[in-house]
């Protein structure tokens, strides 16, 4: 029967372990020093290395013949390890063998001394899955080991093992394998096997394999029963990536904001079999390779695609702000985390695609995190906006030597100016510092419905008709319905959308208020006009 790669070429001794020197080297000294410790935490994720080096220890501390701390691979004790027919080492599976009436067993067998070997040793894999209870029945006896017993403990999630049995191991921290490194080995393997296999496909094993040697030999395995040459291509076709492009596509309706054509592709796919939960994992791996694409120089390292799809990415990604990527990886998150509890798991999907189709509607209550990643790109906008000199004309910066200083050394604007955009103020403003300006009529009110109707319709709609006034200091509407002037002193959010309506349209940042009409003047008397017009003598008197 062939034998998969990945057990055909595990390391035999500590030098063929690639990517652990740190651990490996330690391991080596103390067993050539004839020093081993009774207990060992190997942590790391899978394929690292964890079991390879416990059973290579295992053959070290038992050899008949070592060299310089490695086992010589040649003895009876080695070879019976390698073929399992030494009983004096023994693997235990956490996951199957959880129970304390497990761990007693083995307490009561460690009593023995061993059969064959010098050292009887216990290799427990994925120690995290026991349960307190054998926890503390393994604890027991690493406390107080026996002198011919040496405890291998393995597990992937450290943070579930006991502080207690930690602290009573020598630990030691598998890293993930970097690429380059998995490539080298993978190029070796095939020398061995005498397969072809490309520099770019043993990157992209690398890469997909995510730091585990493991998972690379494995993926190589079903690349090699595909076809005789590896190439980038069989690679992609073997692991599921050639199916990327509706991602693509997908994101580009997003970009051209066509809810429509949208969903229409999004049902597409839903017929060809495709579970929304699956399309909505695959469109947030999207956005994040987006992100990365976006935010580093040279994300070929951390983003799992074709060589040639890095391009398309930051091409992508050059479409679109940060803010606007973030929100889009944000939404499809939420959406994931509903669909565990929704029965309508299209909807949650279809919802997301429609918000990130319209981000100026979207951030409203319960949105979330995606709400506040859509706040952000609208002041993205804005500031875009002001950088452009788009505030109609408004926006004039002020020369560093026009700055006045202030008794507590804080540069301010010079005089004229806003204080926060460096706008320049209205001669109304101006004119406000002594008393307050008149107010006049607010020329861009008509713009700032425009930006209104696209924020929030319904207020839009509340002020079709109105007129505004600017004193320099506030915008005042003029209103006459006692509803929305209610709703104008004392509802934020109402105030709020009008405020942001405004700084979209002019750039301006200002209060509001009701525009209140100017009393008209009292009509004279005309008796009175006339005794003002008389002269002043003390004869005269009025009756």
């Amino acid at each position: 029967m062939a034998q998969a790669l990945y057990r055909k070429y595990r390391p035999k001794d500590f030098d063929n372990v690639v990517g652990q020197e740190h651990i490996t080297t330690v391991l080596k000294n103390e067993m050539a020093a004839g020093k081993p410790a009774h207990a060992y935490l190997f942590v790391g994720s899978r394929g690292t290395g964890k079991t390879s080096c416990a059973k290579i220890v295992a053959k070290a501390v038992n050899c008949l013949n070592p060299k310089d701390g490695n086992p010589c691979g040649e003895c009876e004790i080695c070879r019976g390890i390698d073929s399992g027919a030494i009983l004096d080492v023994e693997e235990i599976d956490a996951a199957s063998n959880n129970g304390v009436d497990s761990i007693r067993d083995l307490r009561d067998e460690a009593a023995f001394t061993p059969a064959v070997a010098k050292y009887r040793v216990y290799i427990i894999d994925e120690v995290h899955m026991l349960s307190t209870s054998a926890f503390n029945a393994l604890l027991k006896i690493l406390e107080e080991p026996p002198e011919h017993i040496i405890f291998i403990l393995a597990t992937t999630e450290i943070q579930k093992v006991l502080p207690t049995i930690i602290s009573r191991c020598q630990r030691f921290d598998f890293r993930r394998i970097e690429s380059d490194v998995i490539a080298g080995r993978l190029e070796t393997v095939c020398r061995a096997e005498g397969v072809e296999l490309d520099r770019d496909a043993a990157i992209l094993i690398a890469r997909l394999s995510d730091g585990g040697m493991r998972d690379a030999l494995s993926l190589l395995d079903v690349c090699v029963s595909r076809s005789g040459a590896v190439s980038a291509e069989t690679v992609a076709q073997a692991a599921g990536l050639a199916g990327s492009e509706h991602l693509f596509d997908l994101a580009e309706l997003m970009i051209e904001k066509d809810p429509g054509k949208l969903l229409e592709k999004a049902s597409e796919l839903f017929q060809k079999s495709m579970e929304p939960q699956r399309l909505c994992e695959q469109l947030a791996g999207h956005f994040r390779n987006l992100m990365l694409a976006k935010t580093i120089p040279d994300p070929s390292d951390l983003i799992s695609c074709l060589p040639s799809e890095i391009g398309r990415l930051r091409e992508q990604a050059g479409k679109l702000s940060l803010a606007e990527i973030m929100n889009g990886l944000s939404a499809f998150q939420e959406a994931l985390a509903k669909m565990s509890r929704s029965t309508v798991k299209r909807a949650e999907l279809e919802l997301s695609l429609i918000r990130l189709c319209s981000p100026m509607r979207d951030g409203g209550a319960g949105a979330g995190a995606a709400g506040l990643a859509a706040l952000l790109e609208r002041v993205e906008r804005l500031e875009a906006a002001l950088a452009d000199g788009a505030a109609e004309g408004r926006l004039k910066p002020a020369p560093a030597s026009a700055r006045l200083k202030e008794p507590d050394g804080i540069p301010q604007p010079p005089a004229g100016t806003d204080s926060l955009h460096g706008l320049e103020k209205p001669p109304a403003e101006r004119a406000s510092r002594g008393k307050a300006a008149e107010a006049v009529p607010f020329a861009a009110w008509p713009e700032v419905l425009d930006a209104l109707s696209e924020l929030n319709p319904s207020v839009s709609g509340m002020l079709a008709g109105s007129k505004a006034f600017d004193d320099g200091r506030r915008i005042l509407i003029d209103v006459q319905n006692p509803i929305l002037l209610d709703m104008l002193k004392s509802n934020e959010y109402t105030k709020t959308v009008i405020k942001q309506a405004i700084s979209m349209a002019t750039g301006r940042s200002c209060g509001l208020g009701p525009y209140r009409r100017p009393k008209e003047e009292k009509k004279k008397d005309p008796l009175e006009d006339l005794i003002n017009s008389l002269p002043e003598h003390e004869n005269i008197k009025i009756i």
